[in-house]
């Protein structure tokens, strides 16, 4: 699919500002989780952090599929995608974004086992951003 550069420089800018998302998770008797997050996108995937004790990542055990969000209901932007543990590499990286982003360093919380979930996007949809007439559909 050809996109319009334009386009994909403001969704990327918006993702990149964003200070939270809504991701869906899918429990076992498939009904949806929804839960706010904080997020970092880079280099065209959305990463995100789950308690290792939480619903929203005992889900990701059983299905990776999942969607995500940002919380503006006139522009919107959705993800969706598969989700996956990240490897201990990229931990190391993205938590460095994350600090700068919200002051958080997951990687030496005492009180909660984190993870860093990346979510690869299968499907991007966004509309409300002045190129509707190109179509929702990005990827």
């Amino acid at each position: 699919m050809r996109r319009n550069p334009h386009r994909w420089r403001a969704i990327e800018s918006r993702l990149g500002r964003a200070m939270n998302a809504w991701v869906a998770t899918v429990r076992p008797d498939h009904t949806p989780h929804l839960l706010p997050v904080w997020f970092v996108w880079l280099d065209n995937v959305f990463y995100f952090v789950a308690a290792t004790d939480s619903e929203q990542f005992y889900n990701l055990h059983g299905n990776q599929s999942i969607s995500v969000t940002l919380p503006d209901a006139e522009r919107v932007i959705i993800i969706e995608g598969e989700a996956h543990a990240s490897n201990h590499q990229t931990t190391q990286k993205l938590a460095d974004y994350f600090y700068g982003k919200y002051e958080f360093d997951f990687t030496q919380d005492r009180e909660v086992s984190w993870r860093l979930v990346e979510v690869t996007p299968k499907r991007i949809l966004a509309w409300g951003d002045g190129y509707d007439k190109e179509g929702i559909e990005l990827l």
